[in-house]
């Protein structure tokens, strides 16, 4: 089945996903924090009814217990659910649509989070997907909202619409540059969040960074999307223009000839090094030097990260071992280039 992360979306040469989310409670529950695991079961029932009811053949349910450690930690490296929800696996359900653009993570934080994933800059489109369940959901099963307040849910930052939109971008050629603290700031000043998508600080792996909407209360789902979308097709423009200055650049051409190098001929190769390596060859591609689909890039974020490669071989693969896999599998899709 194609993963809704194999396909190609706007701006894909920055702009590697897009995702809504919205957090949930049925009006007729406590909140998660005080339910048992039985009760936490019941609203999974009530959930999953509903929506095989409405779409029958687009949802499968699992029960997160059913699942290795490794397989439940991928989901949380393909964006499905959040890391949070795996920690805790008993009591907790999801369904995902067979190409995983929809889920709903049922009792982590709230009783149900609602999120769409697509590739490249898709807010809109991301959104009107995610609406379209929380319709469904609230017509069968009504949601807990104040008509000062907004939707009732057990974190105060989501008061109001409690919607999430987010934006991954690569960013390598503004971060190399030295650009990101002062884009951050910018950022932070407009009402947003620009955070690392693996790691903290000015450098997450892979230059990969999160672009996230701050403000819930006062403010509609449509203008805090149409916001953050306008901030990262502006952000995209500055890349883009910081990459066109280091194509110009000896040391950078050196730099990025180096890192095709590594990807075409590693035998063994980490997580981390694999992505540094394609942030750099990335501005490569963009620019014409290699003949590669931008998805296919992209996919790989995804599909070679260390769970993901566990559950693909459906053992607990070593570290080596794990390594030496993901280093053919890169050297497979960089031959030609």
């Amino acid at each position: 089945m194609t993963k809704w992360y194999m396909l190609s979306g706007n701006e894909n040469d920055v702009a590697v996903s897009s995702k809504v989310s919205l957090a949930r409670n049925l009006r007729n529950h406590v909140f998660t924090n005080r339910l048992s695991t039985e009760e936490k079961d019941k609203i999974a029932d009530e959930v999953s009814a509903v929506i095989f009811e409405e779409l029958p053949e687009k949802f499968v349910l699992t029960h997160m217990n059913t699942l290795s450690r490794y397989a439940a930690i991928s989901l949380a490296e393909r964006d499905l659910v959040s890391p949070e929800f795996v920690s805790v696996q008993e009591g907790r359900s999801f369904l995902t649509t067979p190409d995983e653009s929809l889920s709903l993570m049922i009792c982590e934080e709230d009783h149900v989070k609602i999120q769409a994933l697509l590739p490249g800059l898709e807010l809109t489109r991301c959104h009107e997907l995610a609406d379209r369940l929380d319709t469904i959901l609230d017509e069968a099963l009504g949601f807990s909202f104040d008509t000062k307040l907004g939707y009732l849910t057990q974190c105060p930052t989501n008061i109001g619409t409690a919607m999430r939109g987010s934006v991954v971008l690569q960013l390598p050629a503004m971060r190399i540059l030295g650009r990101i603290r002062h884009l951050s700031n910018t950022v932070s000043r407009l009402g947003l969040v620009l955070s690392g998508a693996y790691g903290e600080g000015d450098s997450p792996i892979g230059s990969l960074y999160l672009l996230t909407n701050q403000v819930t209360l006062g403010i509609s789902e449509e203008a805090a999307l149409g916001n953050l979308e306008a901030l990262a097709k502006s952000i995209i423009e500055q890349e883009r223009e910081a990459r066109k200055e280091l194509m110009e650049n000896l040391s950078f051409q050196d730099m990025l000839w180096r890192s095709c190098g590594t990807l075409k001929s590693a035998r063994v190769m980490s997580f981390q090094e694999f992505m540094e390596a394609l942030s750099v060859v990335k501005i490569g591609i963009a620019a014409g030097e290699f003949d590669l689909p931008m998805n296919t890039v992209n996919e790989l974020i995804f599909s070679l990260q260390p769970a993901t490669l566990n559950t693909e071989a459906g053992e607990d693969l070593g570290r080596q071992e794990r390594d030496a896999l993901r280093a053919e599998k890169v050297r497979a899709i960089f031959a030609g280039t």
